[in-house]
């Protein structure tokens, strides 16, 4: 007979938070990113809509809360195919870096040319350390939101896969960079990001995702003690600086590079799906 004791039940729970969140991170990059089967697999098929709701109950330990709320918007929607979400998609996101709404971090607030340039490095670098590039098959940048939930969803699967083998160094350094990472990230511009979402979508599935983008980086910098950035941000001038041309790098979707500490933990290849 195996008696469960408080310390292994304590553990038990947080390895539950910590997954729940990494469902509600990949819900986002799949609602985010652009769309496909997966998109209406997550949020439409009773098996997505539950394993959604699951997680908020984990994470807000049964108590009504504002992801509660945000997941409930989410599953009152009909399903309007993939096609028709396909067309909302474009008609908020555009082909463009600057649609209605702009879904990269780095066309956000005051910034140059040269200094955009340095900052899309520093996530690749970012990615890199946790032995990830961006996939050549896919033409966004490293600053997209969804990458950017991408690789918190990432650190989550490698925190926990740390902890189920007995790597608490591991655990601690992954903990440590994604908390780092939603600071430094997310949660200085994706608040803005969400409600502008929210304002040109309404009632479409986009509106009730900025809802739920909103509510998670709300709960999160809570937990975490970080400042949330302001609802409104405006978009850097497209205004010749006076300064070189500098190309960004890189595309959302992330995969792993072999070598190295790299290869501890799960694949951002082949990333768990939160159904």
């Amino acid at each position: 007979m195996t008696v469960e004791t408080p310390t292994s039940v304590a553990a038990e729970d947080a390895t539950d938070r910590l997954l729940a969140r990494g469902v509600l991170y990949r819900a986002l990059k799949l609602g985010l990113d652009r769309p496909s089967k997966a998109t209406v697999g997550t949020f439409f098929d009773v098996e997505g809509r539950a394993a959604l709701r699951q997680a908020c109950r984990s994470l807000e330990e049964g108590r009504p809360g504002p992801l509660g709320a945000a997941v409930d918007r989410l599953c009152a929607l009909a399903d309007p195919g993939l096609g028709e979400i396909r067309l909302s998609h474009e008609r908020l996101f555009g082909h463009t870096l600057r649609g209605r709404v702009c879904p990269y971090e780095c066309e956000y607030g005051h910034r140059a040319l040269l200094q955009q340039a340095q900052e899309l490095a520093d996530l690749s670098g970012s990615y890199a350390a946790f032995g990830l590039r961006a996939s050549g098959t896919r033409h966004e940048r490293a600053d997209h939101i969804a990458c950017q939930f991408e690789f918190l969803e990432f650190l989550v699967r490698k925190e926990c896969w740390a902890q189920a083998h007995g790597d608490d160094e591991m655990a601690e350094v992954t903990r440590s960079a994604a908390r780092t990472f939603l600071g430094d990230h997310l949660a200085r511009f994706g608040r803005a990001f969400a409600r502008s979402l929210q304002e040109a979508a309404r009632d479409e599935l986009y509106g009730a995702l900025g809802g739920l983008c909103e509510a998670l980086l709300r709960v999160e910098c809570e937990r975490l003690d970080l400042p949330l950035g302001p609802d409104v941000l405006e978009l850097r001038s497209t205004e010749p600086d006076g300064v070189p041309m500098a190309c960004g790098s890189g595309d959302d979707e992330l995969v792993q590079l072999g070598g190295g500490a790299a290869r501890r933990g799960p694949s951002a290849a082949t990333p768990g799906d939160p159904r």
